[in-house]
């Protein structure tokens, strides 16, 4: 099964077929924030990402074998039309492995599809693989 980009704007999202516990898939969110010491502490990110959904935001989740394996933030910034990415955060074993950008692209591409026509990459790895792949902004 390929890596999969999917939307979501709650944190009990039923992403993960069959979930061994309630509240599965915030936990393994959290578990991959904690392990990437480029953003902050799990359960902050995930504080903010939940402000975020009561506001209208979206977490990407990159699913892969069911599993949560990739993660960023899809903000609207609020003074313009474009989508501020942050918190971008990939498993520990697929780290090194380009995920990251194939993430982000599946991320733009379903961003671009709901009519975005600019973003905003806040953390420096998402604005190198925006620039690297010429995603910062979309030709009309």
């Amino acid at each position: 099964m390929p890596l999969e980009a999917i939307a979501i704007n709650s944190l009990d999202a039923p992403l993960i077929k069959k979930p061994t516990r309630e509240n599965e898939l915030a936990e393994r969110l959290e578990a991959l924030y904690d392990t990437d010491d480029s953003q902050p502490d799990g359960a902050d990110v995930l504080a903010i990402i939940e402000q975020g959904f009561k506001r209208g935001q979206t977490l990407y989740v990159g699913m892969f074998n069911d599993k949560p394996i990739a993660a960023v933030a899809c903000f609207d910034d609020g003074q313009t039309d474009a989508k501020r990415l942050q918190y971008l955060t990939v498993h520990l074993q697929n780290r090194g492995r380009a995920i990251d950008a194939k993430f982000i692209k599946l991320v733009y591409d379903a961003e671009v599809k709901k009519g975005v026509r600019a973003f905003v990459a806040v953390d420096a790895e998402i604005h190198r693989i925006m620039t690297e792949y010429e995603l910062l902004r979309v030709k009309d």
